[in-house]
């Protein structure tokens, strides 16, 4: 066995167990703050605590992780201070607390990657001997951790302790790869298994009605029926709670808030929400421009608050909730709002169209370069990171919208895929061609009638449900070479937050369940592309991006 690849495996185990243990510390140790600078001098979660953090220093030293035995062990002697000296729970000795939860935390993330720092530990549990006064910690009572000779023998050690409890549980690690793996392996049966209904239906047409095309009609069915089945317990075991994600911003939020002199409580709901873990880790960045843009220019100041007749702490909401086969990522603030003129007058200035109401004029904060901020600082206000997050969210197939009221506070609503793997789709055909439209994005398809669709300015425009939208020809639009004089036969109503677009199309072939395949890079990235799928016959076809046709400014002539 490879000793090097065996630890490998094991450090994954560690970060596995430790980080939730390391971030409900630090989530612990925020709520301490806050109680303590209310007056609530309780320290009885504190005894649960120093258990934890035994646990982790237990653990760490098994590893020979000696910056986080260190730093956990000091975390040890403040949560024993605090216990028995109640003039030790005050604020000051709770952001020490949090210093080191947070320091843990990021130590153990990346002890995959690199080495931790032994300066930073060093440099925390200094601060801790002068804030108790008492001889540095780690220095002289903290065992040295193993060396490396012994890992190995630790690793069998571990493995013959642990793993009869795993199996007893009904619990087994596997790597994430293999799921991957395994989700391929299913995408290309389940593209053979789209082909059969094809297969059976020209086969009935030749040999006539038999019992043996009853009995094959019938396993169709039943092998349509199970891949289902399979494709969701398949889903099922890729999902991850959304609660690791928003676990990382409790501290990111409270550290920003006193940098910025602020008060705000961050409130997370919906934790358990279930997400595909490819989805999981990537919304990160972009609910972290969203939190931060709300604490820097989104959130007044105390003094401010009050002025207006608020309480002097804002209220920031991070809150998930399932919605059919999407889940809704709400980010909200009680803040001053959006400035609606404000954001006009920067839009332009950079010659943007300013038109579509408040609404619209309230989407322009997703441009690139705009920004209302009246200062640049090294974390915001250079309208980048609100282009970022938008164009991530839209990256994975979801949409972002944004509300607001003056005075009240800011929504911004992401709309996301349960998953990347497998998605919903209407098929469509456009100059023979076929094309995939994420079914999460279709409002309606409507047959065109005469007079339908109206040219103004040479761009389409029809009425739907009583509003204005406009229309773009599929062939202009999808450059599909042909040259189509017939009318076409229907448009799909495309949505992508308030905005409505419609998309020409031939025919509608119908609906299916496909296999999203990422493009090569070395060909670039299509505006209107997002990926493509194989067919059941065969076919390579494109997924349409959606939110990229909507959002065109120029609309393809009919």
């Amino acid at each position: 066995m490879d000793s090097g690849n065996a630890f490998g495996d094991l450090t994954q185990d560690y970060i596995a167990e430790c980080l939730p243990l390391a971030e409900a510390v630090t989530d612990a140790f925020l709520q301490l703050e806050r109680r303590w600078r209310e007056g609530d001098a309780e320290a009885d979660s504190v005894v649960e605590l120093k258990r934890t953090l035994h646990t982790l220093k237990g653990n760490s030293a098994m590893m020979g992780l000696r910056p986080m035995q260190i730093v956990a062990h000091a975390l040890e002697d403040v949560c024993a201070r605090v216990v028995a000296d109640v003039a030790a729970r005050k604020p000051e000795i709770a952001a020490l607390l949090i210093e080191g939860a947070g320091l843990l935390v990021d130590q153990i993330r990346g002890a995959a990657e690199s080495p931790a720092d032994p300066v930073r530990a060093e440099g925390f549990i200094a601060r801790v001997a002068a804030a108790l006064a008492v001889p540095t910690p780690g220095s002289r009572d903290v065992p040295p951790a193993p060396e490396p000779a012994d890992r190995a023998g630790l690793r069998l050690e571990r493995r013959r302790s642990e793993r009869p409890a795993d199996a007893a549980g009904g619990m087994i690690r596997v790597d994430f790869r293999r799921l991957d793996a395994l989700l391929e392996i299913f995408g290309e049966a389940m593209i053979e298994q789209s082909a059969l209904p094809e297969v059976y239906r020209r086969l009935a047409a030749r040999c006539g009605s038999c019992p043996e095309i009853g009995e094959l009609d019938r396993v169709v069915v039943a092998l349509r029926a199970t891949m289902k089945r399979l494709e969701s317990a398949l889903m099922d075991t890729r999902l991850l709670p959304i609660a690791t994600v928003f676990a990382r911003f409790n501290r990111l939020v409270r550290d920003l808030a006193q940098a910025e002199r602020k008060q705000i409580r961050l409130v997370t709901e919906g934790g358990e929400t279930l997400l595909d873990k490819a989805i999981l880790d990537r919304i990160g960045e972009p609910l972290l421009h969203l939190l931060t843009n709300a604490v820097i220019h989104g959130v007044e100041s105390a003094e401010e608050r009050l002025r207006q007749g608020k309480p002097p702490e804002a209220t920031l909401m991070l809150s998930a909730a399932a919605l059919s086969d999407r889940v809704m990522v709400t980010v909200v603030d009680d803040g001053r709002g959006l400035d609606t003129e404000r954001i006009l007058a920067q839009a332009r200035a950079l010659d943007l169209d300013v038109g579509g109401g408040a609404d619209a004029a309230h989407g322009l904060i997703f441009q690139p370069g705009l920004s209302t901020a009246e200062s640049v600082s090294h974390v915001a206000g250079r309208g980048i990171g609100l282009a970022a997050a938008a164009a991530a969210i839209h990256a994975l197939g979801g949409s972002i919208e944004v509300r607001s009221r003056p005075g009240r506070g800011v929504v911004f609503t992401l709309t996301l895929p349960l998953t990347l793997a497998i998605l919903r789709s209407l098929i469509v055909e456009v100059d023979q061609e076929r094309y995939a439209v994420p079914l999460s994005h279709v409002a309606e398809t409507v047959r065109v009638e005469p007079n339908t669709v109206h040219a103004i300015d040479g761009r389409g425009v029809a009425m739907w449900r009583g509003s204005a939208i406009n229309v773009a020809d599929g062939g202009a639009l999808l450059g599909t070479g042909a040259t189509h004089s017939a009318p076409r036969n229907y448009f799909v109503v495309l949505f992508s937050g308030p905005r409505r677009r419609g998309l020409l199309v031939d025919r509608l072939v119908g609906h299916q369940d496909v296999v999203v395949k990422s493009l090569d890079p070395s060909l670039g990235r299509p505006d209107v592309v997002s990926g493509a799928t194989i067919l059941g016959d065969g076919r390579v076809a494109c997924i349409l991006d959606a939110t990229g046709i909507v959002a065109q400014r120029e609309v393809a002539q009919v």
